[in-house]
């Protein structure tokens, strides 16, 4: 498959910040349009997305440094020639940048090449997305919709700041199809803007379509959860199932946990006890970056008291990363992963870390990120991996929405296949 032209050119995400758009033609005509995502809460190990820094434009968030670097040495490097997939493309811009965090073209110009040459590449294969990527995985098994985890809540740096949790979700039990679990979200998600209202706390939406009400503790929110789910005539913790990101490298000051809902700060011990308690009180499925990204020892205790009963998901520990994926294989510091494509910077070092952490026996989040766009090839690529679960936000917000309803789409086309 030969690459006849690259273009790229600054769009606006969902947060008025600007990100890539990347367009890649292939010589049969076929031809793929790719948008990146951009993160709010980062880990410190992310690949670095270039920002042109100039206060004139964009307060400073500008990314024509990126779109440059995609329409000159990207293109140059590319253009005109044949590719055998997605695999060798992304292995010519990883050696095209030469950095270990990709910084020096951007993981925001390179990934928005990957995954446009992706989309190209399927079409030129005939073939959808998700089982271009399949192929790509080694994925032979019968695909399927993973699981959708929902922010219902959103606090810490995607809310209104009272909050210290980052996500509050609900999990669907996965014995219905999507189509029901979607409506399981939705109906939930509805009650909940009800509740709040009742209540009268406010229910404006946060930077991922859950709402961002403004509650006195961490603990108000989960009432809210298991109070809405109660209200739909469904069981918490068996019908829907709880999830939370802490993000706590957002409240972790002087090697200390602080939060609202106790007094003082707590050390490494008493915070995962606090957790332990809170698992024993609301039976959590998920529970992402409940330690700071660099408290490894707390991360393997946490796992190793409260691994059994939930999954414990490391993504700033982590950031899609295959060097911190290998150590937390090692030191046992986590049973699932948040893959995050912008964290890696290109398609098939995302597949890769996903073999990775499969290969340990983890369940795989695939994730948005905050910054996101109307691109539905998330959907596609965490059916083609088949990700355990696949994080795209409230089921609200249009760039959220477009996501659910490709796997609505996705569904179709798989029954229509049997």
């Amino acid at each position: 498959m030969t690459i006849k032209q690259v273009y790229a050119y600054e769009i606006i995400d969902s947060r008025a910040t600007p990100t890539v758009e990347a367009v890649v033609i292939l010589d049969s005509g076929d031809y793929g349009v790719a948008s990146v995502p951009s993160g709010t809460s980062t880990g410190t190990y992310e690949a670095l997305e270039l920002r042109d820094n100039d206060p004139n434009r964009y307060l400073g968030k500008g990314v024509l440094s990126a779109v440059s670097r995609v329409n000159t040495e990207i293109a140059q490097a590319i253009s005109g020639k044949a590719f055998s997939g997605t695999g060798q493309l992304d292995d010519t811009l990883i050696k095209l940048d030469a950095t270990p965090n990709k910084s020096r073209l951007g993981a925001n110009a390179i990934l928005g090449v990957s995954m446009a040459s992706t989309k190209a590449f399927a079409a030129a294969s005939k073939v959808p997305i998700y089982k271009y990527v399949a192929a790509l995985a080694g994925n032979t098994s019968p695909l399927f919709i993973p699981n959708p985890v929902f922010n219902m809540i959103n606090g810490g740096k995607h809310g209104a700041g009272n909050l210290d949790f980052q996500e509050f979700h609900i999990i669907p039990r996965r014995d219905n199809s999507f189509a029901q679990q979607l409506e399981s979200g939705v109906v939930i998600y509805l009650v909940i803007k009800k509740l709040l209202s009742r209540r009268g706390a406010i229910h404006s939406v946060g930077d991922e379509g859950g709402f961002a009400p403004n509650l006195f503790t961490n603990l108000d929110a989960l009432e809210i959860l298991v109070e809405s789910i109660t209200e739909v005539h469904k069981k918490p913790s068996v019908d829907v199932e709880l999830g939370l990101d802490v993000a706590a490298n957002s409240f972790f000051k002087d090697g200390r946990y602080t939060i609202k809902d106790r007094s003082s700060p707590m050390e490494t011990a008493e915070w995962i006890e606090y957790l332990r308690d809170l698992n024993n009180q609301y039976r959590l499925r998920l529970l992402e970056d409940a330690l700071h990204e660099d408290d490894w020892k707390g991360w393997s205790s946490l796992t190793s008291e409260l691994g059994g009963s939930l999954t414990t998901v490391g993504d700033d520990l982590l950031v899609t990363n295959p060097q911190r994926v290998a150590r937390g294989i090692t030191e046992k510091a986590c049973t699932g992963i948040a893959v995050k494509l912008n964290e890696v910077g290109t398609v098939s070092e995302a597949v890769s870390v996903i073999s990775q952490a499969r290969s340990a026996g983890w369940k795989v989040v695939v994730s948005h990120r905050s910054g996101e766009t109307n691109d539905t090839f998330l959907s596609d690529f965490s059916v083609g991996v088949g990700a355990d679960y696949a994080k795209m936000g409230a089921p609200a917000r249009g760039e959220r929405v477009a996501k659910y309803n490709r796997f609505l789409n996705i569904e179709s086309e798989l029954a229509a296949a049997h």
